[in-house]
């Protein structure tokens, strides 16, 4: 219920009374003024605020800029790179120009880790920033409250009398008038500092939602870097692997594009090397469930095993947790749910583990790596696809299903073009913040591209 201010001229009975609503008084108009000369420009609300007292928190704002212009510079460096691979790639397949686009993939690689790093740093210094800035909202908010209490009970006691009481108890109709004044200030002061506490408490929501996004934003770039760093290994590897089988002769290198569709033995190992939680996914059965799934939901077969390898290859690094320890609680009821639906002990069933080296959740559920409040968006249309009732999260072609659905909600991937399942990949990875993680999205497309010579093939 809002707040109301009516003028209400009650009095007391006593001229202690008087002293002490006027000590009041003084007291925040003293205080006001120490708070406008140790505030530069800010302007005063009359209302004591707490940021006059508290401890100024630690603005991180200048290191934050320095490592954007860091990222803006890699970022430059990392498009170079690209634009140079898609050079080669146009030249024509000709062992020189497969080593030089393993070349500018391996420094693309090792400049997306390092973009990467700096994301991580910036990240930390955010939350930081973010953490300060709640700890000085909740201390507003506390000494507003002890100010409000006070001003209150002193008011409390003036309602004690009635009006007429009051002025025929004074000495003069000035001072009655002056206690009138006085209490009417009390009273302001008092409409004041609650319309502070209310933008106080909308403005400490607001932080931590920002910190809540904040973290999501730096679990997703660990997931990123511990990707990324899988990547430069496999590509080193595949490069050296590349001049071994040919001995760097352009004839076998030919002969192995004719024969394998240009797949290296290491490569088409890690296309198939599918997991769920640390569980192996057979990749027939992968292959089969995206067929079918992209066949009624008009989504790439190829694009959802990019997108499954991913989310496979991050499964693999967080394994199977528990509920009760790893996911946040307020999915814990969706998730009790949704295991007692199919007849399954929650305890049994494996989730992803939270982070042990940075505050973070866990808990999301089987190949697609959904959180239980996100399945149960899906779970239904997922159940019109598959004909499994209710629909299963650990499921693989349920899981596929979901992933789909999810991913057909970008307006373009259902008719296959490039940019759609690119901005689609991202958002399925971090939502509205993917932009922040085009790696993701550049590492499905570039699976996804294989995945189609692998089936082609």
């Amino acid at each position: 219920m809002d707040f109301v201010y009516h003028k209400n001229p009650v009095l007391s009975k006593s001229r202690k009374a008087l002293l002490l609503c006027g000590f009041i008084v003084l007291a925040f108009t003293c205080m006001s003024i120490v708070s406008r000369s140790s505030a530069e420009d800010a302007p005063s609300s009359g209302v004591i605020s707490p940021s006059a007292s508290a401890e100024s928190p630690q603005n991180n704002q200048e290191l934050i800029n320095q490592k954007l212009e860091e990222i803006k510079k890699i970022q430059g460096d990392i498009n170079q790179f690209k634009a140079s691979i898609l050079e080669k790639q146009k030249e024509g397949r000709t062992l020189e120009n497969q080593i030089s686009i393993y070349d500018s993939n391996i420094y693309k690689n090792q400049l997306e880790v390092q973009e990467t790093r700096i994301n991580i740093e910036k990240s930390e210094l955010e939350m930081e920033d973010i953490e300060a800035k709640i700890e000085e909202d909740r201390l507003k908010i506390e000494e507003n409250r002890a100010y409000l209490k006070e001003m209150l009970r002193v008011l409390y006691g003036y309602q004690q009398e009635s009006l007429f009481e009051t002025f025929i108890e004074r000495d003069s109709l000035s001072d009655f008038f002056n206690e009138m004044n006085a209490l009417e200030v009390v009273q302001q002061k008092i409409f004041e500092t609650v319309m502070s506490l209310k933008q106080e408490r909308k403005d400490l929501s607001l932080r931590n939602e920002e910190l809540q996004d904040n973290q999501i934003s730096y679990q997703n770039l660990l997931e990123v870097r511990y990707e990324q760093n899988i990547s430069l290994e496999n590509l080193k590897l595949q490069k050296g692997e590349l001049l071994e089988i040919t001995n760097g002769e352009e004839e076998k290198f030919q002969e192995l594009m004719s024969d394998s569709q240009g797949l290296l033995p290491s490569l088409r190992a890690e296309l198939r090397d599918l997991q769920s939680l640390g569980s192996s996914i057979k990749f027939d059965d992968a292959i089969s469930a995206a067929q079918y799934v992209g066949s009624v939901t008009g989504v790439r077969p190829e694009f959802l095993l990019g997108v499954l390898r991913l989310e496979s290859g991050l499964g693999t690094n967080v394994g199977g947790g528990n509920y009760l320890v790893d996911m946040r609680e307020s999915q814990r009821a969706t998730f009790e749910e949704i295991t007692t639906g199919l007849g399954y002990d929650p305890n049994s069933m494996p989730v992803s583990k939270k982070p042990t080296t940075y505050s973070g959740w866990g808990g999301a559920m089987g190949p697609a790596q959904m959180m239980p409040t996100t399945w149960m968006i899906y779970k239904d249309r997922t159940s019109q696809i598959t004909g499994n009732y209710p629909s299963n999260p650990w499921d693989l072609t349920d899981s596929i299903a979901a992933m789909a659905i999810k991913l057909s909600e970008v307006e373009g991937v259902t008719s296959g073009d490039y940019n759609a399942e690119y901005k689609a990949a991202g958002i399925y990875f971090a939502g509205s913040n993917w932009q922040r993680f085009t790696f993701y999205s550049d590492k499905v497309m570039y699976y996804a591209n294989l995945y189609e010579k692998e089936l082609g093939g």
